[in-house]
């Protein structure tokens, strides 16, 4: 075996292989979530300005104060910890979702409000395009470079998040193979000194987020026109 057996005489690298489907499955999800919202917010802000700009945005400040991993861990401990594993990954990517969106709405709304003000936006307007084509066919087209490498940024730490929760017992439960619930068990052991392949989770987490950070790295950053 690649990576020897667990307590229980489990295949320790399938088990990394097939919780990494759970844990980067949330992350993934989670990152396509905030994306969605976040580029829903961030646009209906910077095109609509006023009193809808400032209530969004204080919205989005408001869940960027507060410290992340302890909100979710909260509102996850206000649920019963007895749940089906297709509800705990859905609970988990919506909560990543949630925290991860007012990142890409400020991305976004900056972009839209300095784009709006250019000529190729005040033309589309006179030929007699809608409020809605104009903002999503012309204005957040320009933000996409910048929310896809933020969108990217975000799955690391989804990652992490995820196996923290199941690490502490908020997350999946011990038998659904996760890379947190792998950690967990192998906290019960002397892992660093007598069984470090129990490690491999760990491991597969660093990778994610050094690739990703070499993903992001290597990408030229986007110019946004009339920024």
């Amino acid at each position: 075996l690649l990576l020897g057996t667990d307590a229980f005489g489990r295949d320790v690298f399938s088990r990394t292989l097939h919780g990494g489907r759970l844990s980067l499955g949330i992350a993934l999800i989670a990152a396509l979530g905030a994306v969605l919202v976040g580029v829903l917010v961030g646009s209906l802000a910077g095109y609509a300005g006023g009193l809808l700009d400032d209530a969004l945005m204080r919205t989005s400040d408001m869940i960027l104060v507060l410290p992340t991993m302890y909100v979710v861990m909260v509102l996850r401990a206000a649920l019963p910890l007895v749940l089906s594993p297709s509800v705990i990954f859905a609970l988990l990517a919506g909560l990543f979702a949630i925290v991860g969106a007012p990142i890409l709405a400020r991305t976004v709304r900056g972009v839209v409000r300095s784009e709006r003000t250019l000529e190729y936006a005040a033309a589309a307007q006179s030929l007699g395009a809608s409020a809605p084509r104009v903002l999503f066919r012309h204005l957040v087209p320009a933000a996409t470079g910048l929310v896809l490498i933020q969108a990217l940024m975000l799955v690391p730490g989804f990652v992490i998040a995820e196996a923290t929760l199941s690490f502490v017992g908020f997350g999946f439960p011990d038998t659904v193979p996760t890379w947190g619930t792998m950690l967990h068990e192998a906290s019960s052991v002397r892992a660093f000194t007598d069984f470090p392949w129990l490690l491999a989770p760990a491991a597969a987490m660093f990778l994610v987020v050094f690739g990703v950070n070499l993903l992001v790295a290597d990408r030229e950053p986007p110019i946004v026109r009339g920024g």
